[in-house]
């Protein structure tokens, strides 16, 4: 049984049958935390990987155990606060953007934080957790990027206090 974040889907829960066979076709496409083009078959209770092609494993993110942290802690945050297969391509597309970023050979582990902190903040708005707040409104808006990791960090406080506070009102 995968857990798959789609853009066009949100979260899917699929089965999938002898990926871990050496003679598998799809044991390389569906590796954990990777990008895939994924097709579904839906079947009588459950969907069904059909086939899968690589886009990127994220190398370089793999090999380091801090950003490997990042994206299991941002992909168990999705799979607590999406409930079932509910399309959110902004979630997807800052996903994707963020693990690019990660991936690169040098990332600070300041850099690493400031990214999960953004990531987190907009995920957390795009779900409807996170209002409208003039404080963060910079934030929400335009890409992720490194470049803005040093304001980011200076408001980490204000910025943990409204994620907390929304995970704490959520329930979840």
């Amino acid at each position: 049984m995968l857990t798959i974040y789609t853009r066009e889907m949100g979260l899917v829960r699929a089965m999938v049958q002898g990926v871990r066979l050496h003679k598998s076709k799809l044991r390389f496409s569906l590796q954990d935390f990777s990008y895939a083009s994924v097709d579904f078959v839906r079947g009588k209770d459950i969907w069904r990987v059909t086939s899968a092609k690589n886009i990127s494993t994220f190398p370089f993110a793999r090999s380091s155990k801090k950003s490997l942290l990042v994206i299991a802690r941002v992909s168990s945050l999705l799979e607590r606060l999406c409930d079932g297969e509910e399309s959110n391509e902004k979630i997807f597309d800052d996903f994707i953007q963020v693990l690019y970023l990660i991936d690169e050979v040098d990332v600070e582990d300041s850099s690493r934080e400031a990214l999960e902190l953004h990531l987190v903040l907009r995920i957390m708005h795009s779900l409807g957790y996170i209002g409208e707040s003039d404080a963060l409104l910079e934030y929400l808006g335009g890409e992720i990027n490194l470049h803005n990791t040093d304001v980011l960090l200076k408001e980490k406080r204000s910025i943990l206090s409204h994620i907390n506070k929304a995970l704490n009102e959520s329930q979840l």
